[in-house]
């Protein structure tokens, strides 16, 4: 991931939070908290269009205040 808009192998974090992103399969979808909770705790559940399902898994190594900081850090990049 990029927090600048530039690509890579995963999506960029910036501006995303609030707004509407397209999953593989075309469905819609709002990455508000749940939606990046849910990324970084099972990231193969949703994976956003155009991009493979490479991201691994992170539950069980983040606190949840580690979790709540990355959501934060995401939002701040709005």
């Amino acid at each position: 991931h990029s927090v600048d808009g530039s690509p890579g192998q995963g999506p960029s974090l910036k501006g995303i939070f609030g707004h509407e992103i397209r999953l593989a399969g075309g469905k819609p979808v709002v990455a508000d908290a749940n939606y990046i909770r849910e990324s970084i705790m099972d990231p193969q559940a949703k994976i956003v269009l155009g991009y493979e399902a490479i991201m691994p898994t992170f539950r069980g190594l983040l606190r949840e205040r580690e979790t709540l900081a990355l959501i934060e850090f995401i939002r701040s990049l709005n």
